[in-house]
């Protein structure tokens, strides 16, 4: 991507139309299951948004759920005005997002202490790639304020390491995701991975700045691919990446990349033929055993944790469903590294007999 490019995308971004309006938790008055006013405003909103209002409140989903079905709509109003009124913890300002057209609600962002800007992360990146020598690679958006955009910079001098033999990739690519809430900083890596040419890139979260005051800014600004951060992430990332080669996916596991992709806008049908969790879970229960969540997370499948995290990656990378621009792309992968680096289901142990 040349400058002329990038600086075309950026003044797209931000001279697209936002309607949205900052609110304090206390603002927000239930008056039903999904119905709210917020000031003079009477909104209703859909249940996912209803959610986000709620975690925001510091409720949780099993709680609005007993809320409801043991005292019905009135019970859960009262639960969300007592929480509402209450101090909120982590987030102290909600931006309520409209679509301009319908002026419906379709993004509830916390904010945890001031909001940042289209126009101050746009600076701030050109600031950061100037000071560490990177250039942008690409600039992925929607036109949703909550998934915001992502910068995605490649290294002027590159670094080359090795997952396993003959298995290498970029070390040093780093990336800035931008919402009205947060900066995110985070390192990918670029590899080959199949014999045609085509490359994966994989995403992960480093540190985050929740303000646009110089000094959290200067925080971020000073986190290089040098850092102690990115460097200790580097080697859990290779460390995750060795043992997913010899670990076997449980059919938990498979379930939970299924609902990663679900959560990115993929039917479940879609998502279950590229990853086949319901097959596998079929063949289990058609074998008598039980199928239950826990009991999932003991039934090995017939894939590796590396090949699991392949698949969801490879997707996130090569789909067709999604413009090149979509950051629903960094968005997958990212999660997708979450879901290699956690604790395995099923143990791989050392063996000498």
């Amino acid at each position: 991507m040349d400058s002329n490019e990038f600086n075309r995308i950026k003044q797209e971004v931000l001279e697209r139309p936002i309607c949205y309006r900052e609110v304090e938790a206390k603002e927000i008055v239930a008056l039903g299951e999904n119905h709210y006013t917020v000031g003079s405003a009477t909104l209703e909103v859909s249940p996912i948004i209803a959610d986000e209002i709620d975690r925001f409140a510091g409720i949780k989903t099993g709680q609005s759920r007993t809320a409801l079905d043991s005292y019905g709509e009135h019970g859960l109003t009262s639960l969300r005005n007592f929480f509402g009124q209450a101090e909120v913890k982590n987030s102290k300002r909600l931006i309520l997002a409209a679509d301009t057209r319908t002026r419906q609600i379709v993004d509830a962002i916390p904010i945890k202490e001031k909001m940042i800007t289209p126009d101050v992360f746009f600076d701030f990146a050109e600031m950061f790639m100037d000071k560490n020598d990177y250039l942008p690679e690409r600039v992925e958006h929607t036109h949703s304020l909550k998934k915001g955009v992502s910068i995605v910079m490649r290294p002027v001098h590159e670094q080359i390491m090795e997952y396993a033999p003959g298995d290498e990739f970029i070390a040093n690519g780093l990336y800035l995701t931008w919402n009205p809430g947060e900066i995110n900083l985070g390192n990918y890596y670029e590899r080959l991975v199949c014999s045609n040419g085509a490359t994966q890139i994989s995403h992960h979260a480093i540190t985050r700045a929740y303000s646009p005051e110089a000094m959290e800014l200067g925080r971020l600004l000073d986190v290089t691919f040098d850092s102690k951060p990115l460097k200790q992430n580097m080697e859990k990332m290779l460390s995750s990446a060795k043992l997913a080669m010899r670990t076997t996916a449980s059919v938990r596991e498979l379930g939970v990349a299924v609902k990663l992709l679900n959560e990115h806008g993929l039917p479940h049908e879609d998502a279950n033929q590229i990853i086949p969790y319901e097959t596998t879970k079929e063949l289990y229960e058609q074998a008598g055993y039980p199928t239950d969540t826990a009991n999932m997370a003991q039934a090995k499948s017939e894939m590796t944790i590396w090949e699991l995290f392949n698949m969801l990656t490879f997707f996130a990378t090569h789909n067709q469903l999604w413009s090149e621009q979509d950051i629903r792309r960094t968005s997958l992968m990212e999660a997708s590294i979450v879901l290699l680096m956690r604790e395995r289901d099923i143990k791989e142990y050392y063996n000498i007999f």
